[in-house]
């Protein structure tokens, strides 16, 4: 499925954009604007993950979480126990 794009410009570093293009023209990438897009995937993933991170350090110290966590363990471990040995 192909992606809804807008224009935008961005000042980059003259270095960044002259060894982006040397890598285009030497067919190691497909091209200048395909580099930034995937560079900037790779530091949303990052930026999520981090966040995600972030998250669940702030959830194990949350009591109530860990007190439904544990419950909700609990609850669904004979069913767990049987699948597992299902395999």
């Amino acid at each position: 499925m192909k992606q809804e794009t807008i224009r935008y410009t961005a000042t980059l570093p003259l270095n960044y954009v002259v060894e982006l293009k040397e890598m285009a023209k030497e067919k190691r990438i497909p091209s200048v604007n395909y580099a930034i897009q995937e560079a900037l995937d790779e530091y949303l993933k990052s930026r999520k993950a981090a966040r995600y991170e972030e998250l669940m350090r702030e959830a194990g110290r949350d009591e109530k979480f860990l007190s439904r966590t544990m419950s909700c363990s609990a609850s669904f471990k004979v069913i767990d126990g049987e699948v597992a040995g299902s395999w």
